[in-house]
Parts: C-alpha cells; sequence; structure tokens
C-alpha cells in the first residue's frame, strides 16, 4: 500500500474507473424503475437518463485510455457490504482503493447531477 510513484491524478482516474460503471448500473437500475411506474412523462425522465448514460460511457472509454497511458492497471475489485475494494498498479507498485457505500453514494450523486447539470446546493 505504497504512495511510490503515485499521483493525485492516478489516484483520480482509478477512483473514475471504480465509480462510473457503478454509475451506469445505477442509471440502468433508474430507467427500468421509471419504465413500469405510473408517470405522465416517462419518456423524458427516460430520455434524459439515457443521455446521461452516453456521457457516462464516453468518459469511462476516456478514463481506461488514461489509465493505460500513465500505467495504472486495476487487477481486483471486489463489492462487500460495507465497501467497494480494489487491488492495482501503478507503473509496477501495487495500491489498493476503498470506498464506503455512503461515500460512493455521495460521489454518485454529484458526479450525476454534474451530468445532469443540476444544482445540489439550491
Amino acid at each position: 500500500m505504497s504512495n511510490v510513484l503515485q499521483t493525485e491524478m492516478d489516484f483520480t482516474l482509478v477512483k473514475q474507473y471504480i465509480l462510473l460503471p457503478i454509475l451506469l448500473d445505477v442509471l440502468e437500475r433508474d430507467i427500468n424503475a421509471i419504465n413500469v411506474a405510473p408517470l405522465k412523462m416517462t419518456i423524458v425522465y427516460i430520455k434524459m437518463l439515457q443521455q446521461a448514460q452516453e456521457h457516462v460511457h464516453d468518459d469511462l472509454v476516456r478514463v481506461r485510455k488514461q489509465m493505460r497511458s500513465h500505467g495504472l492497471k486495476v487487477y481486483e475489485e471486489n463489492k462487500t457490504k460495507l465497501s467497494v475494494d480494489a487491488q492495482y498498479t501503478c507503473r509496477g507498485y501495487h495500491h489498493s482503493f476503498s470506498m464506503l457505500w455512503s461515500l460512493v453514494k455521495s460521489e454518485l450523486e454529484t458526479l450525476l447531477s454534474g451530468y445532469l447539470g443540476v444544482d445540489l446546493d439550491a
């Protein structure tokens, strides 16, 4: 669990690599839930979330490319009841990443609000 040769950018890329697929799953679940909900404007909500999905997917592709160019590779990922954990290498050095689900939820809300242009503080 060394920080040798790891930059803030490296850590941010790993964090995004872990969070973005979770956000895609959340969006898919929400789209499915909205699809069966008795709402008047279902198509509008679904289209909005699908657009967010496309942006998240594009960002995930970008993050994966950047990880390769930075010498980052996640080789193990585990989801427990308490947290999301990952093991990864950064230019040959091994590192760990862990985030409690409460923090994951908070991070995902912030990410999604950015994709949707929603101010959570308003």
